[in-house]
């Protein structure tokens, strides 16, 4: 997660989650009941946006996925395409590879090039149709997951 972390933009906008906890609740009762489903925001002076999307709870066990729709204000005229960066548990996870091959305490050559196999990211295009400057995105979140969208 922290690779997507160093593709958000220097400036943070406007993001808002009709599923996002805030963060007094969680940091009095936890993330217990609902999911926490939650959005940042950011913007580069060139333009690229980057919106970033978490689908977290505190009990790590599978849990039915999050159909996220964004619906996207303010953009600039220049922003043509997308791109959805992924980690989760099938995609940019070294962690779950880790835990599948028995949680090694110190991996062998072949498990260490199968964990940098599972931590690698691999961008993929998303249809961006902007109009009048909004644009409306949907996808699925699984659980646990975390996913970045760089808009350029």
């Amino acid at each position: 997660v922290f690779r997507l972390f160093a593709k958000l933009g220097p400036e943070q906008v406007a993001a808002t989650s009709d599923a996002q906890i805030p963060l007094g609740q969680i940091e009095k009762t936890g993330v217990r009941a609902a999911p926490d489903i939650g959005v940042l925001a950011t913007k580069a002076s060139d333009g690229q946006v980057a919106v970033l999307v978490w689908h977290y709870h505190d009990d790590d066990v599978k849990g039915p996925v999050a159909h996220v729709s964004l619906h996207l204000t303010g953009l600039p005229a220049s922003l043509h395409q997308a791109e959805q960066w992924r980690v989760d548990a099938t995609h940019g996870d070294a962690f779950s590879a880790w835990l599948d091959m028995g949680s090694p305490q110190s991996p062998d050559e072949k498990q260490y090039a199968r964990l940098e196999a599972a931590s690698v990211m691999t961008p993929q295009p998303l249809p961006l149709a902007p109009h009048d400057g909004a644009a409306d995105l949907s996808f699925d979140l699984p659980r646990q997951g975390v996913t970045l969208l760089l808009l350029k």
